[in-house]
This record gives structure tokens, C-alpha cells and sequence, in this order.
């Protein structure tokens, strides 16, 4: 196993994240699908526990991830084609055939063959193929995501990952939810631990017009601006 994991841990490659970006698959479900990786030969059958994933993940997070969220994870990456759920023993635990990313990618058409000169052992290739050849591969292709535009699909997951952790859902086509990527991570998981000290859903209406109010109009400092520092002020 020590082997396999050593192995299958270099197979990651920029491939597989411009997947991720092209199906939407959310950091945590890549996280997993790596961790998956690890656990044994690709393009065989597998039976991980999760429960040792989110341990994993607590270990290394800080905290495990919720049990139907970890679920909506593992769901995201079959219906990805990633996983292949052969056999289900518990929620946790099942035999699973995973998928190397050469059958997750669509074939290429095969060349057509010179029809003018059927006997050559070779074939030609026309102008307009080399160059829609050479457009696919160019960096400044529009349809190959940047660096910079993975990254910032993998913030806003991330975002949308630490909300939907307490159960506030953002539509990713609202024009005020861009306000949110705004603001760093951090500051997005202090706003939500503040929701969760102020009573959370059941003190709060509309979490995501208060969690996005939070973040704009610094909630956070004014809890820590106290009435003993604000005397102090007004003596000074």
C-alpha cells in the first residue's frame, strides 16, 4: 500500500484540475477524489471507508466534515463518472470501481486518410486541421481556463463549501452573490462562526443577506470594540 500511495500520488496532474474546473467539482470533492487516489491501482476495485477519509480530514482541517455533506461529496464525484459504485455495504463503505482520468475524457476522432493516395503508409494532414490543432493547444485559447481563472472557481467552491457547512445556500447566478468573493476566505468562515454565536438560523431570517451584511459592514470589529474601550476613547 505504502508503494501504491507513493505512485499514485504523482498521477494528480493539471489534467485533472482542468476537469474539476469544467464539471464544477467543489475542493472538497477533489480532496477526496486525491485521497482516493491514494487507496490503491487505479482502474481497479476499491473499498474505502470514508469514516477514515474524515479523519483524515479532521486531522489535517481541524475539524471532519459533516456526514451528509461528506455524502453529497462522494455523490458529486459518481456522478462525475469519477467513482463507479459497484456494491454499497453502509453509507460509508463501498466497492468501488475508480476511473482513471483516460476514461473519464472523451475519445479524439481519428484522422481521416488521404482518400487521393490510399496506398501511402503515411497520412497528410490538411491546413485547417493543423491549425484547429495548434488553436486547442495555444494557451490563448478562451475555452482553457487560466491559472488565474481555476483559481478563483476554486475560491468561490471553497466559499460555497464553508456556507453550505451551515446550511447557507448562495445561487451562484444572483448578481449580489458576487459581492461575496469579495472577501477573503478567512473572513468568510469568522462571519459564519459570528452566524452561529448569534443564534444561526434560528435567530436569522435571511442568513445570506446577514452573512453578506457581516463581511461589508465589519460586525465582527464591532463586537470586539467594547463599552471599556469606547470610554477610553472618549477620555483620550
Amino acid at each position: 500500500m505504502p508503494e501504491n500511495s507513493s505512485r499514485n500520488s504523482l498521477l494528480w496532474s493539471e489534467s485533472h484540475n482542468a476537469y474539476c474546473y469544467k464539471h464544477h467539482i467543489p475542493p472538497a470533492a477533489k480532496t477526496l477524489w486525491q485521497w482516493l487516489m491514494r487507496q490503491g491501482e487505479i482502474a481497479t476495485e476499491i473499498e474505502p471507508d470514508l469514516s477514515e477519509f474524515n479523519a483524515w480530514v479532521a486531522k489535517n482541517r481541524g475539524k471532519p466534515y459533516a456526514h451528509n455533506y461528506l455524502k453529497k461529496i462522494f455523490e458529486i464525484l459518481v456522478s462525475c463518472c469519477v467513482l463507479q459504485v459497484i456494491k454499497t455495504y453502509s453509507w460509508k463503505i463501498s466497492k468501488l470501481l475508480f476511473r482513471p482520468l483516460s476514461w473519464l475524457n472523451p475519445l479524439k476522432k481519428p484522422q481521416e486518410t488521404n482518400f487521393q493516395n490510399s496506398n501511402s503508409s503515411y497520412k497528410i494532414e490538411s491546413s485547417n486541421e493543423v491549425s484547429a490543432e495548434s488553436v486547442l493547444n495555444s494557451s490563448s485559447n478562451p475555452l482553457t481556463p487560466t491559472t488565474a481563472e481555476f483559481e478563483e472557481k476554486e475560491l468561490q467552491h471553497e466559499i460555497f463549501t464553508a456556507c453550505a457547512e451551515y446550511q447557507i445556500y448562495f445561487d451562484p447566478n444572483k448578481r449580489t452573490t458576487r459581492h461575496l468573493f469579495e472577501f477573503d476566505i478567512e473572513d468568510v468562515q469568522l462571519a459564519l462562526k459570528h452566524f452561529s454565536l448569534r443564534g444561526g438560523h434560528q435567530a436569522i431570517n435571511n442568513p445570506q443577506g446577514w452573512l453578506l451584511d457581516c463581511l461589508r459592514n465589519c460586525y465582527l470589529q464591532d463586537e470586539k470594540f467594547t463599552l471599556s474601550a469606547f470610554m477610553q476613547l472618549l477620555t483620550s
